[in-house]
């Protein structure tokens, strides 16, 4: 039986990918990027931030379909560097979301441009929606751009791609994760709470997504190695980078999902919050 956040998910998903393949189409720019960016960005992915910051927005009483172009300025950020990461000149992926990777086909050029343009308009997005109060707006982008920038995912894939310049430790993986997969993870739950004005929950909110980014990180990890491709829509992970698997191993890998996941729950209990308990129980047992 399937849950209720498993059921929003599958729900609203298209949804996501619905609102953006119509607000790509009404771009005035190159016919050629649109194509790219909707090659990208509609696609069967899993849409977990965008859908998290719907979900609880449900959850608080607000009718979430007035804040599709903020759940739509998360996922880009996200897809943007997904287009980056999957670079030659960074993990070097043939495959994202079961077919060719961004650069395969619209070339290097164009991927970094492309994710230009992602990141660039996940700000406008945000901007001009006609329903948030512009404070309420400003710090949006505040956090969008803090937690996404040099003081989060891009600070995060540094201690990445830079691993051989530093000793990389239990406590290095950690902070590197949290930076690179974490801040993406708790984004949303941050955005749900300021736009229905909940701030009295940011801060468990915040406790709770940073568990649950490091969870998401040791599955993926998991799945990158283990996973199927007709799951995991890329090929499994042969590279030589530090992740939770190659340096914990995968029963301790498995141990360490299973204490953060309970962390996260606990933070969810404390919340009163059973969507959230649904939602790490959900990230823990997926399959892609």
């Amino acid at each position: 039986m399937k849950s209720k956040v498993d059921i929003f998910f599958l729900d609203n998903k298209k949804l996501i990918n619905d609102f953006a393949k119509k607000n790509i189409s009404e771009l005035n720019t190159s016919e050629y990027l649109k194509q790219s960016i909707e090659y990208s960005l509609v696609n069967e992915g899993k849409k977990i931030r965008p859908l998290i910051f719907l979900l609880l927005l449900d959850y608080y009483g607000i009718d979430y379909k007035k804040y599709l172009d903020v759940a739509l300025a998360i996922e880009l950020i996200h897809t943007y560097s997904l287009l980056h990461d999957d670079l030659p000149s960074m993990d070097n992926d043939d495959y994202r979301w079961g077919k060719l990777t961004n650069h395969k086909v619209f070339g290097e050029d164009m991927a970094v441009l492309t994710g230009d343009a992602m990141q660039t308009w996940a700000y406008e997005l945000i901007a001009d929606n006609k329903f948030l109060d512009n404070d309420v707006k400003i710090e949006l982008i505040r956090l969008l751009s803090n937690f996404s920038g040099i003081k989060g995912m891009i600070a995060g894939q540094v201690y990445d791609v830079r691993q051989e310049k530093y000793k990389v430790n239990a406590e290095y993986l950690k902070n590197m994760h949290r930076l690179k997969t974490g801040k993406l993870i708790i984004l949303p739950l941050l955005f749900s709470a300021l736009v229905s004005n909940n701030k009295k929950d940011l801060n468990l909110l915040k406790e709770f997504g940073n568990e649950l980014g490091i969870a998401y990180q040791i599955k993926d990890d998991i799945l990158d190695y283990y996973g199927e491709f007709e799951n995991i829509g890329k090929m499994s992970s042969d590279e030589d980078m530090i992740t939770y698997l190659n340096f914990y191993g995968i029963e301790k890998c498995k141990n360490l999902l299973e204490q953060h996941t309970e962390k996260a729950k606990n933070t969810a209990y404390t919340l009163n919050n059973n969507l959230l308990i649904e939602l790490a129980d959900l990230l823990l047992n997926r399959k892609k």
